[in-house]
């Protein structure tokens, strides 16, 4: 009898110690959600995020298609398309085949002769995601297999465009704020007490020397924001701190060996720098020995630039050497444009026009190719196309359904790696 009420007893215990066992669990849950649940809620919201964003794309024409269009008048070659979404930086070929990768994101790519991949991490998507929201003041150099082997850490982000010179140094920009010493030159007031964003271009040895170079606040009118009034460039929250954008440079690029330098223009000496201030929506050269602006360019082509990347002077021989290669983004309009410019009297030799057919409100590039066509990079489309001389698509490849920075093709003999891979060729 004693032996029956003692099992009993014990299984009452057992289920008491489970049913508290529970209410345990639960209570746990209500007070507190468990690293496991935050991680799900986690996926969620990116996953909601992931699906409205796809949603936008197919509303504005980007669903995905691969390659379109692929005729015998395209050049040859292999073409780096970095993602912003996906942290990859992929190689296609000619089919639109992925023959290659990288799984860093990256918002510039700059591919290396010696098959090394130059970066700038913090893409759109890369900012609001680790690691590489940690990672927008550090440059990277990474091997063809994507091991690092160099790094430099600026003080502040690095800003849109990096390249390696001929010397082996690497020119950049990163951004900074403007001193408070110098904002008391500003004449508005509200301008004058608010947070000013500005930026630095400097070239850094591969010692990880600073060895050159410039900043905006130092050399251009802190009164002046380009053809627009400064009240026209609101303040808003960026990197936790309401500020002013001033200058939003995207790009640096030496000017080459040209013709008009041969001819007595010293202002296109090569080495001087080609710079984009978008939210001046100018191009201007910096001499680099003087570090005054010698030529600055706005257009007039529908009422002028409108935003505006990627401006560089097209090396010697390809077709149009010397003359100034541009993405107008078309802002205030919805209508992108490519403008090549002969610069030493601002005339255009040539435009790749064709309405709302081509818009990216932000971001985009245009590189002359060696068979004459231009490789266009529509970066919020995700969208790659080569046009002729005469205008018309002869390669075009519809990619991932989110942005990306800058797509640039490179012939099949450019590094050594591209032997080894499938070219896609007609």
């Amino acid at each position: 009898m004693k032996s029956r009420s003692r099992t009993i007893t014990e299984g009452l215990l057992i289920i008491a110690l489970a049913i508290g066992a529970m209410l345990f669990l639960v209570l746990r849950e209500v007070q507190q959600p468990t690293s496991s649940k935050k991680a799900l809620l986690k996926q969620n919201e990116v996953t909601s995020k992931a699906k409205k964003k796809s949603a936008s794309d197919a509303s504005s024409g980007n669903t995905g298609k691969g390659l379109t269009i692929y005729t015998d008048k395209a050049f040859p070659g292999f073409t780096i398309y970095p993602t912003s979404g996906t942290a990859e930086v992929l190689l296609l070929n000619m089919k639109g085949e992925t023959v290659h990768k990288w799984p860093v994101d990256a918002d510039r790519a700059r591919l290396l002769p010696n098959g090394n991949l130059l970066v700038i991490h913090g893409s759109k998507w890369g900012i609001d995601h680790e690691p590489w929201a940690s990672m927008r003041n550090i440059i990277r150099e990474y091997s063809w297999e994507g091991d690092v082997v160099w790094e430099y850490e600026l003080p502040e982000p690095v800003h849109h465009d990096i390249r390696k010179l001929p010397n082996g140094n690497i020119l950049t920009l990163y951004l900074t704020d403007v001193p408070a010493i110098l904002k008391e030159k500003i004449k508005d007031p509200k301008i004058r007490g608010t947070n000013i964003r500005s930026d630095v271009v400097v070239e850094i040895s591969p010692e990880k020397e600073i060895v050159w170079s410039w900043a905006a606040h130092e050399h251009l009118d802190l009164n002046s924001c380009g053809p627009r009034p400064c009240s026209e460039l609101r303040s808003r929250k960026i990197d936790g701190k309401r500020r002013l954008d001033w200058t939003h440079m995207n790009t640096a690029s030496p000017l080459p060996e040209n013709k008009w330098y041969d001819a007595g223009d010293t202002r296109f000496k090569p080495g001087n720098i080609l710079v984009f201030a978008r939210n001046w929506w100018t191009a201007m050269i910096i001499d680099r020995d003087t570090k005054k602006v010698v030529w600055s360019y706005r257009g007039d082509y529908k009422g002028g630039i409108s935003g505006g990347h990627d401006p560089y002077m097209i090396p010697k021989g390809l077709n149009g050497a010397g003359d100034i290669l541009l993405f107008d983004n078309g802002r205030s309009m919805k209508e992108s444009r490519i403008l090549e410019i002969a610069p030493p009297d601002k005339k255009l030799t040539w435009v790749y026009d064709v309405g709302k057919k081509f818009s990216s409100s932000v971001a985009g590039a245009a590189t002359r190719l060696p068979n004459g066509n231009t490789l266009i990079s529509e970066d919020t489309k995700g969208r790659v196309f080569e046009v002729t001389p005469e205008k018309d698509r002869v390669w075009e490849f519809q990619g991932v359904t989110m942005r990306i920075n800058r797509a640039q093709r490179f012939a099949p003999d450019y590094c050594p790696q591209f032997a080894t891979l499938d070219l896609g060729a007609k």
